[in-house]
C-alpha cells in the first residue's frame, strides 16, 4: 500500500471515530482518573460528583480513597467505581475484569503522582514514567476501539514541552540534564511521552499545566506543603531574610478549586480541540517575589526582608549546610523563575468556560495560615463526622450545619477553634442546632487582623463576621474570648444575641509571673513565649487538678509547637499585654468589663466561673443580674470538661425561651 492510500485510510478511520464519538457526547461521560485522591484530585472528583459523570478512579486501596473522599466533603459515590491499581506496576496492576472497565471511558485525566521535590531519581521514573506510558498505552487502545473522547493530562508549570518551532517539533524551553530535581525532569519526560503518543494515536489532548497550588476559596486550605509551604516553613524558621532573586522573579500560583474547574470543563466538552493550557496569571498582574514575601512576612508577624540576592546564592548557601539546619529541601526554590509564560490559549479557554482569574493576592492571607498552623501541627487534619472548615467573614471556622439558633464559639488564650471541638460536638449531639466555632484574628488558621491595637482588631474582625449571620444566635466565649465577644455583641446593637461567658478574662489577672512577664516589651515577650518549654505550659497548666495530666500534657506540647508560629506567638502577645497593660500594640484603649452591664443582654447573659482558677479573680464589674454558675474546675474547664460545659449552656438558654 503506497503512502497516499495509507494517508486516505487513516483519514477515513478519523472520521469514523469522530462520528461515533458524536453519538456518544449526548450520554454521561465515563472519566477514567488518576490522582483522585491528591490535592487537584479531590477536588475534581467533588465537583464532578455533583453532575451525572460516571467516575473510575484509580486508587491503591478503595476504603482508604473513600474515607479521604468522604472527608474532603464528597457525598454522593453512586456514580463512583474504585479501580485497584498502581502508576509504578506494569499494565497500571489491573486484573482483567477492571482493564474492561476502564476501555469504556470516553475520557481520561491523569494527575496522578506525589507531590514530593525530593524524590529519588528510580522512584521518580516508576510513578511518572511507568504511569504516563501505561495510561497512555490504555487511551491508544480505547481509541482504536470506539474513539476516545478527550485525554486530559496535569502536569507541572515549568514543563519545558508546550510550544512547537516552524517544523512542528516541541521547543524545549530550558534544559533538563542538568535539572536540579529528579520529581521535576521525570514528570517532563512523561509530559513530553503522552504528547508524543496523543500525536502518533491521532486522540485529542490537552495538557493542563497548573502552577503552584494553593487551597481553594474561602478556606484556603493548602493541604500541599510541598510548594509555597517550603517558603513558609522557611519564613516561619526565619530561614527567609532575603529576596531570593529579586522583584524580577516570581512564584506563579493557582487555587486548586480553579485548577479542578477547569478539568472538569474540559472533561465536558464533546469536541475538544485539545491544547497546552498553563493555569497562571500574566506576570505583569502576579505578585513578584519581593511583594509575596512582603505578603507573607506580613501575615506570618516578621520582618520584611529587605536584600534581594541571586536565586543562585539561595541554592547555594542551602546546598552548603542551610537544608540540614533549617530542614527546607534546596528544591524548595525549584519554582521560583523570572520567565514569562505563553497563556493566550488559558486565557481564551477561561472565556469559553465564563470565567475570570481571580486575584491571589486575595486568597493568600487564608493559605499563609492554613499552612503555618498546619506545619505546627501535622496530625490536626482529622475532624470529627459531619464537621467541616468554613470561613465567616475573616475568620477561619470550622463546625456542623444543623436547624434553629446557630452557636457561634470564640476560643481564649493557648487555644484556637480545633481545642474547642469538643464542647461544640457535644453541643451540636444535644441541640442538632448549627455549631461553629471561630479563629480569632492571628489564631489557628485565621489571618491577622489589620488594626494597631489588639483587642480592638479582635472585636473588628468578630464583629465583621457577625454581620454575616442572620437572626438571633447564642455566642459563647472562653477566657478573653468572652471580653471579645461581649463587646461584639454590644458594638453590634443586636438585642437577638444571648452570651454564654466561660472563665471570662480581660482585666481581671491575678499577679502571676505571666502577669509580670506580660508587663515587657513586645519584643521581650513573644520570645518569651515561643521559649518556653513543654514542661514550663505544663506546670502552668497543672492548676487544673481536676484533669488528667496525660491531657494537660498533650495540651501543653500542642501550646508548645503553636508558639514556634511567630504569627500566633505574636497574637498571643498582643491579647496578654492588652489584658495586664491595657497598652496592646498602638493606642491605649482598655475598655472596662463594666461596659457589658449598660447592654441589653445583661438578663440573657450567662457566666459559668471555674473557682479553681489561679490566674483570674471573677470580675466585679460584672452587673450583679447577670446569672453566675460556679464549677469546681480551672480556668480552662470548657478545653477538658467539653461534657460538663455543654450541659450546663443548654440548660441555662433552654430556661431562656
Amino acid at each position: 500500500m503506497n503512502v497516499h492510500t495509507t494517508r486516505e485510510t487513516n483519514t477515513e478511520r478519523t472520521r469514523d471515530i469522530k462520528q461515533v464519538i458524536n453519538k456518544r457526547a449526548i450520554e454521561p461521560a465515563i472519566i477514567f482518573m488518576t490522582g483522585s485522591t491528591g490535592f487537584i484530585g479531590k477536588e475534581t472528583v467533588k465537583q464532578l460528583a455533583a453532575g451525572d459523570t460516571k467516575l473510575l478512579l484509580l486508587v491503591r486501596s478503595e476504603p482508604r480513597a473513600r474515607v479521604v473522599l468522604q472527608a474532603y466533603g464528597v457525598k454522593n459515590f453512586d456514580r463512583i467505581t474504585f479501580i485497584h491499581g498502581d502508576l509504578s506496576k506494569p499494565g497500571l496492576g489491573l486484573v482483567l475484569t477492571d482493564r474492561q472497565l476502564v476501555l469504556e471511558a470516553d475520557v481520561i485525566i491523569h494527575a496522578g503522582g506525589t507531590m514530593d521535590v525530593t524524590l529519588e531519581r528510580k522512584e521518580a521514573e516508576q510513578i511518572f514514567m511507568n504511569g504516563a506510558k501505561e495510561v497512555a498505552e490504555l487511551a491508544g487502545e480505547i481509541h482504536r476501539i470506539r474513539g476516545l473522547r478527550h485525554f486530559i493530562h496535569v502536569v507541572g508549570f515549568m514543563s519545558p514541552y508546550g510550544q512547537r518551532d516552524e517544523k512542528g517539533k516541541y521547543i524545549q524551553v530550558n534544559k533538563l540534564e542538568n535539572h536540579e530535581s529528579a520529581y521535576e525532569e521525570m514528570k517532563f519526560h512523561a509530559d513530553l511521552y503522552i504528547r508524543e503518543h496523543a500525536e502518533a494515536n491521532q486522540y485529542p489532548l490537552s495538557v493542563v499545566n497548573p502552577s503552584t497550588v494553593v487551597g481553594p476559596r474561602p478556606t484556603g486550605e493548602t493541604e500541599q506543603t510541598g510548594g509555597i509551604g517550603l517558603l513558609i516553613q522557611a519564613i516561619q524558621k526565619r530561614f527567609m531574610p532575603v529576596v531570593p532573586g529579586g522583584s524580577s522573579y516570581w512564584l506563579p500560583l493557582v487555587e486548586n478549586d480553579v485548577v479542578a474547574k477547569t478539568l472538569v470543563f474540559l472533561s465536558k466538552e464533546t469536541a475538544p480541540v485539545g491544547g497546552t493550557y498553563p493555569l497562571l496569571a500574566r506576570k505583569e498582574d502576579s505578585p513578584s517575589m519581593k511583594e509575596l514575601l512582603h505578603l507573607l512576612s506580613q501575615q506570618m508577624d516578621v520582618p520584611k526582608p529587605k536584600w534581594a540576592v541571586p536565586l543562585t546564592w539561595v541554592q547555594w548557601a542551602m546546598k552548603s549546610g542551610g537544608t540540614r539546619i533549617s530542614g527546607v529541601p534546596a528544591e524548595s526554590v525549584s519554582f521560583i523563575t523570572n520567565r514569562t509564560f505563553p497563556v493566550e490559549e488559558t486565557e481564551a479557554l477561561f472565556t469559553r468556560m465564563g470565567q475570570s482569574w481571580p486575584d491571589i493576592r486575595e486568597q493568600l492571607p487564608f493559605v499563609t495560615a492554613d499552612l503555618d498552623y498546619r506545619l505546627r501541627h501535622a496530625s490536626s487534619g482529622t475532624l470529627p463526622a459531619g464537621c467541616t472548615r468554613s470561613r465567616i467573614g475573616n475568620l477561619a471556622a470550622l463546625g456542623w450545619d444543623g436547624e434553629g439558633e446557630p452557636w457561634i464559639i470564640v476560643h481564649g488564650l493557648l487555644s484556637c477553634a480545633d481545642e474547642m471541638l469538643p464542647l461544640g460536638e457535644r453541643l451540636w449531639e444535644l441541640t442538632g442546632n448549627p455549631v461553629w466555632l471561630v479563629d480569632l484574628a492571628g489564631f489557628g488558621r485565621s489571618p491577622v487582623h489589620q488594626k494597631s491595637e489588639a483587642f480592638e482588631g479582635q472585636v473588628h474582625e468578630l464583629l465583621t463576621a457577625l454581620r454575616e449571620l442572620e437572626g438571633p444566635m447564642k455566642l459563647i466565649g472562653h477566657s478573653v474570648g468572652g471580653a471579645i465577644a461581649a463587646t461584639a455583641a454590644i458594638r453590634s446593637g443586636r438585642t437577638d444575641i444571648q452570651l454564654g461567658l466561660l472563665q471570662p478574662a480581660g482585666h481581671n489577672s491575678n499577679q502571676t509571673a505571666l502577669c509580670m512577664a506580660s508587663r515587657m516589651p513586645r519584643g521581650f515577650v513573644r520570645t518569651l513565649l515561643a521559649g518556653r518549654s513543654e514542661a514550663g505550659w505544663n506546670r502552668m497548666l497543672q492548676s487544673n487538678r481536676d484533669t488528667d495530666h496525660r491531657v494537660i500534657s498533650r495540651f501543653a506540647e500542642k501550646v508548645r509547637s503553636s508558639m514556634q508560629s511567630p504569627r500566633i506567638a505574636g497574637a498571643h502577645t498582643d491579647l496578654l499585654r492588652w489584658i495586664h497593660t491595657g497598652k496592646g500594640k498602638g493606642v491605649q484603649d482598655k475598655l472596662s468589663m463594666g461596659t457589658w452591664s449598660k447592654a441589653d443582654q445583661v438578663k440573657s447573659t450567662v457566666v459559668v466561673w471555674g473557682k479553681e482558677d489561679e490566674d483570674y479573680h471573677y470580675p466585679e464589674e460584672i452587673d450583679p443580674q447577670v446569672k453566675c454558675v460556679d464549677v469546681p474546675y480551672g480556668h480552662y474547664f470548657p478545653l477538658f470538661q467539653p461534657h460538663d460545659t455543654a450541659a450546663i449552656l443548654v440548660e441555662w438558654f433552654n430556661t431562656k425561651r
